[in-house]
């Protein structure tokens, strides 16, 4: 075989291991369909995964006649991947499997610092979660880490992050004690991976401790000319308010965050709605205002950018039930959208970050069995 035709055939053994893993269950009729690959190219190709282990028959579909075709899965325990997410004042590590599924997470108080006993403190906070959650290392394909920031991969920097109070911060310095491969990505844009199902054109809207946000457009993350496009939380909404912890008056991530809801970073979000859910007078007031913010920023994203809006992070999750309360503020400000069903929430909460690095990880794994 020459080296062309060698090539052809790697890519189509990644292509079909990524749309595999990303379809839990398919048929190989499902493969050829779907990526208009030949039947004897998809047969090949997935009888080179199951001996590579990657790939299992795990079931059969229903006949219609004849032979019952045989479904195919990734193998659940054949690698494993940890996702790590970085904030200000918290670390949460994240083992899941290459199907997907999570399988345990763990949650810490450690506060950031650029010092080298703050990125030691990593380095034994995974090496720890490995100890107890996975008994083979030589399974674990590598770490993603999600930090708030501008993330420059090609000069391997985090060019500047206002939530972590730094600049040009070299990535080596995160993982000098992780001895496994690691990718990094912004927070946001990690979160948007996973909770964005419509990649052709949507606007992820993070609602965490601080708001962010991720475009995708043509199947791809649209990053602008400076890594800094989704960055809703520092559109200014009331010209002259509040303090913005980036230096501004009046953006909206200070109306917005969670904290906002919350009264302070040590409190529970799930309280606060507890005690909506209750009657509590003093929390509808302060979430009538933020509805009442949020209106406005979603109706300037979609005058902006035309596009589906999905609506994720600590609160996220939340505004689904309230969802009929908060149309009503958004038809104050969209006059143009009588169906608004461009509007969405995330599943994800407090993981999608994680989540979303880790699945990241996962699918540059499957994209390099084309090198392999």
């Amino acid at each position: 075989m020459d080296n062309t035709s060698n090539e052809i055939k790697k890519l189509n053994r990644s292509k079909i291991a990524r749309y595999v893993q990303e379809n839990k269950s398919v048929s190989r009729m499902d493969i050829a369909k779907n990526l208009g690959y030949s039947m004897p190219t998809v047969l090949s190709n997935v009888t080179e995964l199951i001996e590579m282990g990657l790939v299992c028959e795990a079931g059969e579909y229903g006949s219609t006649g004849g032979r019952k075709p045989k479904t195919l899965a990734i193998s659940k325990k054949f690698r494993y991947v940890v996702g790590l997410d970085i904030t200000k004042r918290h670390l949460r590590l994240l083992l899941m499997d290459i199907c997907g599924d999570i399988l345990k997470e763990q949650y810490h108080c450690c506060i950031y610092e650029d010092t080298n006993d703050y990125y030691w403190q990593i380095g034994a906070y995974l090496e720890t979660f490995l100890d107890e959650n996975l008994e083979d290392r030589d399974k674990l394909i590598g770490v993603g880490i999600s930090i708030p920031g501008i993330i420059l991969p090609e000069r391997d920097l985090l060019r500047r992050s206002h939530v972590l109070g730094v600049e040009n911060v070299s990535l080596k310095r995160f993982r000098q004690h992780i001895p496994y491969p690691v990718l990094f990505d912004n927070d946001a844009n990690c979160a948007a991976y996973v909770e964005v199902e419509h990649k052709d054109c949507t606007a992820y809207f993070s609602l965490c401790n601080t708001v962010g946000g991720a475009i995708y457009h043509g199947g791809k993350p649209w990053p602008g000319e400076n890594n800094k496009s989704g960055e809703f939380g520092h559109m200014v909404i009331h010209p002259g308010g509040r303090r913005c912890y980036c230096g501004k008056n009046g953006c909206l991530d200070a109306y917005c965050a969670a904290w906002v809801l919350q009264g302070s970073q040590e409190a529970k979000l799930e309280d606060f709605f507890e005690a909506l859910d209750s009657g509590d007078s003093k929390n509808q007031i302060k979430w009538r205002d933020y509805l009442e913010n949020l209106a406005i920023a979603v109706s300037n994203i979609r005058m902006a950018l035309d596009c589906r809006i999905v609506m994720g992070g600590y609160i996220g999750s939340f505004l689904e039930k309230h969802m009929d309360t908060f149309l009503e503020y958004i038809r104050r400000y969209d006059y143009f959208d009588a169906d608004i069903s461009y509007l969405s929430t995330g599943k994800y909460m407090r993981l999608a970050s994680v989540v979303g690095v880790a699945q990241m990880v996962v699918h540059r794994y499957l994209d390099e069995l084309y090198t392999a």
